[in-house]
């Protein structure tokens, strides 16, 4: 058969599969970016969808939630403040320098009792929009009318709760949104209050802020007025205590001649004067002694030449070294005269003389230490005397003594305590009005414009990042339990046939008519002809015979079947063929009704039953295609099949065109299907693009014999080629895009 050369079959037919005679076994498919990217296009109506709504709830989130304003205010606490009053290094003010220290500050700034004095300086409880929010909170409705400037009446009414208790939950809601944090390791402390309103977060911070740098000075100055008024009546008792107590120890003193500051009577002092005047009169008395006693001795033994020391005076000293020459000149005079020498006798005669003298001087000498002696004993005895007569009165002092230390102890604790309070009232009084604060202001807090939360602009984007991953997800997930056909690559892989090509809707293609045969008339050349072309090499290479009869089928009604084996005919006969379309589907003859033929025409059913004569066949006014129509309904239980009259047909039909179509029924709901097909060269199974699953065409596969599996393939109708290259598929229409102009 002479055909054009582009409906020729190859030597080497294109996109065959390898079949085994195993079961088939689907490949696993690698997850590739680019197949990620398939899923999300081919469902992003389902990832634009979830991410619009995760964004609208997200805003309708946002506007549900409450308005929180934060305002904070900046206070360092002084460490060590300016000395205007005198005072010592002990009882100077030290401020927080520990970590625990810094905590108590901070924790006292938290506490309830300032929490109070913030409402009495601020005046909130009079306040009837903090009155709503303390005994009635904000509900998502007042939330959402808020956003819209509208203020639900009646909040604010406190009703029956009574004063004290609308206090309490106003201390509550004040400790509860306060935060107080240190900045960094400095003593730097940031105080910042959340709030409903903007004016008053900073009203509020700006108070806690005011009273902490404040109430330390306040309190201070409240203790010390308080202080020198305790002190100043205890310095006055005090003072009449300690008076009169050194008034008894005054008294007791001149009542018992006790003078002595350090309770020492005048008794014991004589007696201790008497002790030291009779041991130096005794001593005195016993060197007298010892001196006469010696001299005594001396002079007895050997005559006053001999006394010591002891008995000598001056004069005799004199006197002895008077002899002493003397005695020298005699020596050398009796030497060298006779005793009878004038010289010699007066030297002798002078010697004489002067030891004379010196038993006189000694004499006198011994007798002077005798009265010395004598006065000496005499005065110890005297001293001795007195000194036993003052015993006897310090005997009598003794127990004055002990009375007057109890006394004065009283006294001397008594003025002790009076000095103490009286310099703690004079610093107390120094100290007054010099106060200096634990604490500055350095920072004040100021209206914030916007609101901390919620943050508008972090919710739409966290709804957009979870509306993209939850769409993905849903679109991965759809996609992925989606078992229609999208391209070829689907249909081979998990049919496990091969893929004939896919005919676009001709709406989605350019250029178009208003029906796909009017596209095929009047575009020839356009890309729906193109693809029709496609499909019939495809199954000329299916067979590798030549493919004369070709049944085109379904597995369900709806597919477009019967408008493709149309458009095919209309194609081939386009292109110079002899071809004839049969419709076969005695129950719809979908085929039939559209070339609207009627029922007074003889078609099918009357070939069938009028065997040897001419098939009663129509040339389709726009081509040279020709059609068999069914114009006749088929009797009850006649089928076309039976007694081989159908093949007869078919073989007929086959000797006369170059090519037979067969508009098949569906092979699901009509089992005479299968025996149609056995008639044919090749079966065309048509599937409708994302719309029939692979469970319903494997259904029935199911039902068609080994035998003609082998030259089934699947035609892929009703392509939308607008979303056919967002699926990233490996078949021409995937391409589309790249090609759509050649058309035109």
């Amino acid at each position: 058969m002479n055909l054009p050369a582009i409906y020729e079959p190859q030597a080497r037919p294109p996109q065959l599969l390898h079949r085994d005679d195993g079961p088939y076994r689907e490949d696993e498919e690698a997850i590739t970016m680019r197949l990620l990217w398939a899923m999300l296009s081919r469902r992003r109506e389902v990832v634009v969808l979830t991410l619009a709504l995760c964004v609208v709830l997200a805003l309708v989130f946002t506007t549900a939630q409450p308005r929180i304003y934060a305002a904070s205010a900046d206070v360092v606490m002084i460490t060590g403040a300016a000395q205007v009053a005198p005072d010592d290094a002990e009882a100077t003010r030290e401020g927080p320098t520990r970590p625990e220290e810094v905590e108590t500050q901070m924790q006292l700034i938290r506490s309830r009792e300032m929490a109070g004095q913030v409402l009495d300086a601020t005046g909130l409880e009079r306040d009837a929009s903090f009155r709503g929010d303390i005994m009635d909170p904000r509900t998502l409705l007042d939330n959402i009318l808020g956003a819209l400037g509208v203020e639900r009446s009646g909040r604010g009414a406190t009703g029956a709760v009574g004063q004290g208790e609308l206090r309490e939950r106003a201390i509550t809601y004040l400790t509860k949104r306060i935060t107080v944090t240190r900045i960094g390791n400095s003593l730097n402390l940031r105080i910042g209050y959340l709030d409903l309103t903007p004016a008053r977060s900073a009203q509020i911070a700006n108070a806690y802020a005011r009273l902490y740098t404040l109430d330390d000075i306040r309190e201070r100055a409240e203790h010390s007025a308080e202080a020198a008024r305790t002190l100043r009546g205890k310095v006055d008792e005090l003072s009449r205590a300690s008076n009169a107590a050194f008034a008894k120890v005054q008294a007791y003193r001149v009542a018992h001649g006790l003078i002595s500051s350090a309770a020492t009577g005048l008794t014991e002092q004589e007696i201790s004067t008497y002790n030291q005047q009779v041991a130096s009169a005794r001593a005195q008395a016993a060197r007298d002694a010892a001196s006469l006693a010696s001299a005594q001795g001396q002079l007895r033994a050997g005559g006053a030449g001999n006394v010591g020391s002891a008995a000598s005076s001056p004069v005799v000293g004199s006197l002895i070294a008077q002899r002493t020459q003397l005695v020298a000149k005699e020596r050398e005079l009796s030497q060298r005269y006779f005793d009878d020498n004038p010289d010699l006798v007066t030297v002798r005669r002078q010697i004489g003389d002067v030891e004379r003298q010196i038993e006189a001087e000694v004499n006198r000498s011994v007798q002077g230490l005798a009265a010395e002696a004598g006065a000496s004993a005499q005065r110890l005895a005297s001293l001795l005397a007195s000194r036993n007569g003052t015993r006897a009165q310090l005997s009598l002092d003794n127990t004055a003594l002990v009375e007057l230390a109890d006394l004065e102890k009283k006294a001397d604790a008594a003025q002790l305590l009076y000095r103490n309070y009286l310099e703690q009232l004079n610093k107390v009084v120094a100290g007054t009005g010099t106060e200096q604060p634990a604490a500055r202001l350095i920072s004040a807090a100021s209206v914030p414009s916007g609101p901390v939360t919620p943050n508008l602009a972090l919710n739409l984007a966290l709804g957009f990042v979870v509306g993209l991953f939850a769409g993905a997800m849903l679109a991965i997930v759809s996609e992925i339990s989606y078992r229609g056909f999208t391209t070829m690559e689907d249909v081979e892989r998990r049919l496990g046939i091969q893929g004939l090509g896919s005919i676009p809707a001709f709406r989605s293609v350019h250029p178009h008519a208003g029906s796909p045969l009017e596209t095929v008339k009047e575009f020839p050349d356009g890309a729906f002809s193109e693809a029709l072309r496609n499909v019939i090499v495809s199954v000329r290479h299916l067979s590798g015979s030549g493919s004369r009869v070709i049944a085109m089928t379904s597995a369900i009604p709806g597919e477009g079947k019967s408008t493709l084996s149309a458009c095919l005919g209309r194609s081939l006969a386009s292109a110079g063929e002899r071809v004839i379309v049969v419709d076969c589907d005695v129950i719809r003859a979908q085929l039939s009704r559209m070339f609207g033929f009627q029922e007074s025409e003889p078609g099918l059913m009357e070939a069938l039953h009028a065997q040897g004569t001419d098939i009663a066949c129509y040339e389709e006014p726009e081509s040279t295609m020709r059609i068999v129509p069914i114009t006749s309904a088929v009797a009850k239980g006649e089928r076309l099949t039976e007694r081989g009259r159908f093949a007869r047909i078919v073989e007929r039909l086959r000797a006369e065109y170059d090519v037979v179509i067969l508009d098949c029924p569906p092979i699901l709901p009509i089992a005479e299907t299968r025996e149609i097909i056995a008639s044919a060269d090749a079966a065309v199974l048509v599937v409708s693009w994302r719309k029939t699953t692979d469970r319903v065409v494997k259904a029935a596969m199911r039902l068609l014999s080994s035998r003609y599996l082998k030259d089934l393939g699947v035609v892929l109708n009703k392509v939308d080629m607008a979303k056919q290259v967002r699926f990233g598929g490996d078949d021409a229409a995937s391409f589309y895009k790249q090609y759509a102009g050649y058309y035109q």
